[in-house]
């Protein structure tokens, strides 16, 4: 990566996947100073960067360290609210029921790990490779697999409900 690249250059680059990355993670208050800081972060190590293609994951590995901090500093539990899950699209149809899958999908999600909304959102919303979700998260391949299996498989429980509520386990 060329260390001369403009902030600008960076920012638009990165900013909808840090922001998407940070919203899920943070309170919807302090999301745009999270990722602001974040690209600031990455922007001032530019000049360490040795390939361009790892710019993403390279990123993600140092917002991953900013929400861990975040917490530290602000001792609370990430846990992405209700209220904070994007309202659907307008449309013609009746929208309650793509709203009520929102919500049901917004509190499965806050029901599994970190980790877990981690590797689900890198892997399968991201669209990284193992390989490099392994890298953003400091572990291996082989634990992104069992992590990723983990998660779909919790998340299908919970949102799909045990079967004393009617649902299918």
């Amino acid at each position: 990566m060329e260390a001369d690249s403009s902030f600008d250059e960076i920012y638009e680059r990165l900013f909808p996947l840090i922001f998407r990355y940070v919203s899920i993670r943070i309170p919807k208050p302090d999301v745009e100073d999270v990722t602001a800081e974040i690209i600031v972060k990455v922007w001032r190590g530019l000049k360490d960067m040795e390939k361009e293609t790892a710019l993403k994951s390279w990123a993600l590995t140092i917002a991953t360290h900013q929400i861990a901090d975040y917490y530290r500093t602000h001792k609370r539990t990430p846990v992405m609210a209700l209220d904070e899950i994007p309202n659907p699209l307008p449309q013609e149809c009746d929208q309650s029921e793509t709203w009520a899958t929102l919500l049901s999908v917004g509190e499965a999600l806050t029901k599994l790990s970190p980790q877990q909304v981690n590797v689900i959102q890198l892997r399968l919303i991201e669209g990284f490779s193992a390989g490099e979700v392994a890298e953003i998260l400091g572990t291996t391949h082989q634990a992104v697999d069992s992590l990723l299996y983990r998660a779909k498989k919790g998340f299908r429980k919970i949102y799909q409900g045990s079967p004393d509520r009617g649902g299918v386990g």
